[in-house]
Order: C-alpha cells, then structure tokens, then sequence
C-alpha cells in the first residue's frame, strides 16, 4: 500500500510586507493532505500600546463590525500569494483539512459557551458568524454546519474536532471542551479497519495552561476511548513550538502527541526576525512506520515510529540551509 504524506501545521498571522515564504517549502514538501490547527488568521494578537489589535479587542467589537474585520483577515491571508500557491494546490488534490482554534473563532481564549460574557459581547451572534467565515473560506469540514468530522485515507482515519464552539471557560465547576455529542462522534470513529488514527484539534492535550488535561472529565473519557486503540497520534497547535511527546505510563499523554505551531507568526509579537516561526511537521505514513519531520526556522528534527512495537528513536537532526 503507498505511503502517505500529511503537512500539518497552524498560527498564520498575516502582516503587511512581511512575507510567509514558510508555504513554500510545505508546497516542496507536495503532501496528500494539509491539515490546518486553528489560528488561520489572528482577530487579536499581542498587548496593547504594542499592537492595534491588542488580545480581547474583539470582544468590543458590534457584531457587524466583527464579521468585517474577520473577513478583511481570511481575504487578506488567502490572498498572500506563498498561502494562495499552496491552498490551490492542495484543493486540487482535495487533500486541505482543517479546525479553528481561539483567535480565529473570536479572541484570544474564547470560549462559545461563556455564557458570563455573552449579553456584554454578544457571543452567540459572532460565534455564528465566525462558524460561516470559516466554512466559506477554509472549505473543508465534512459535516456542516459542525467543524468537527472524519475523513478517510489509504492508511489512516483523520478525525477532527471542535475545542470551541461548546467550550467553557476555567475554572467552572463540571467544565466542558467538547460536549457529549462530539465525545459520543469522536467514541464511533475510532472504530475502523485504517492501521493509523490521527485525532487533530487545536488545543494540545498537556502543554501550556490552556490544555485538554485541565478538562478532567472530558480528558478521562478521552484516555478511555483510546485505551487499546492501536496507531493514535494527537496532532495539535496553539503553543507556537514544535513538540514531539511519546505515550507516558500516567496516560498524560494517553498516546503519542506532536504538536506542530507557528508557521507564520513572531512567538513574542516583536517585529523582528530572531522572533519568527517557520513550525511545521510531515508525517510519513506507511505500512511499518511512522516517519515524523519537524521543522522549524533552524532545520529539520526526525523521529520513527515502529508500528508493530509502537515505539520510536530519534533518527537526526539536519540544519537549514541558507
């Protein structure tokens, strides 16, 4: 059976003459499918006098203001041409997947089901409108009006979910990320005859203070479900680092992580190059094995993952050239 190659990455935040040549070397790199994490476009990003779209500016925002703002960001990112080369291409091949995460479902920690903010920044209204830019542009969830879905390939089952739309913030007694309706999804969909599952989202399961873990409940049900699954991986975002995380004995994480962040954005929000991410990972799925590159601004790091032993080694780091 041929292998499968999957470029997954996320966190692009368009600036004018700041060019995301990032896009290229993932053209190069010519996937089957590309798998964006969230973050696609940045309603908000860093503090204000820094920036002029400081975090949580949105949330003052009218609703109508807010879908025109939002849609100048898709139009501008779409637009920037190393994006646009790219995105064509994939859709060519049908090969373009994809979730939100946080600023580009509303602003920085958004949650839908915040419920304490709702009257003040008309949450409802602007999660709606977010939910039909997002399907207008990114074109790919494959249950609509829902973000959350599964696509099939040769050797895996590609499984998408949504932390935003019905999440709560923390800390709330009995919080939710998911729901039941998208456990009960993702329960169904681990049961298939593929050798791989790749579960993508946009929160990672344990790093930084916004993580699936701190969802107790949920999180537990999750290390159920894919107790004795053989072949999960967790692709994730968010963080805007790279991170490659085996299964540890204490379930957390329950299976292998990696965590693939910062394409085309500044880690800190200053204007300058050492601050750039150029984050973004290949998977190689084949019938023996799992080949992992991840790269970012310096080179490229590689991991195997045995199928049969569900195991991996490192196998080397190569530096960039140039």
């Amino acid at each position: 059976m041929q292998n499968c190659k999957i470029a997954f990455t996320s966190c692009a935040r368009f600036q004018p003459h700041v060019p995301q040549t990032a896009w290229e070397d993932i053209l190069a790199a010519d996937p089957d499918y590309l798998i964006l994490l969230g973050d696609q476009i940045y309603m908000d990003f860093g503090i204000w006098p820094f920036t002029r779209e400081y975090q949580g500016r949105p949330k003052r925002y009218g609703v109508t203001e807010f879908e025109a703002v939002m849609r100048r960001k898709y139009e501008q990112q779409w637009a920037e041409p190393h994006f646009a080369r790219l995105l064509a291409h994939m859709r060519a091949k049908k090969g373009l997947l994809g979730v939100w995460d946080d600023h580009d479902f509303a602003w920085n920690n958004a949650y839908g089901a915040d419920t304490t903010l709702a009257d003040e920044v008309h949450m409802p209204e602007k999660r709606a409108v977010s939910r039909a830019l997002f399907h207008e542009f990114m074109a790919c969830a494959t249950q609509p009006p829902d973000l959350f879905g599964a696509v099939d390939t040769a050797l895996a089952r590609i499984i998408l979910l949504d932390n935003r739309w019905d999440a709560t913030p923390l800390p709330v007694p009995d919080p939710v990320l998911m729901g039941q309706r998208q456990i009960d999804f993702l329960a169904d969909q681990l049961h298939h005859n593929k050798p791989y599952t790749l579960v993508c989202a946009g929160l990672t399961m344990t790093h930084s203070g916004e993580n699936w873990s701190r969802y107790t409940q949920e999180f537990a049900q999750f290390k159920s479900l894919v107790q004795g699954v053989p072949g999960v991986i967790f692709l994730a975002g968010d963080i805007h680092k790279n991170a490659f995380d085996p299964p540890a004995p204490n379930g957390q994480p329950p299976c292998y992580q990696i965590v693939s962040s910062g394409v085309c954005v500044n880690i800190l929000g200053l204007p300058f190059e050492f601050d750039r991410r150029r984050n973004w990972t290949l998977l190689e799925l084949g019938n023996d094995a799992v080949l992992v590159q991840q790269h970012d601004k310096h080179g490229i790091t590689r991991w195997r993952i045995d199928r049969a032993s569900w195991t991996h080694q490192a196998t080397g780091r190569v530096k960039r050239q140039g």
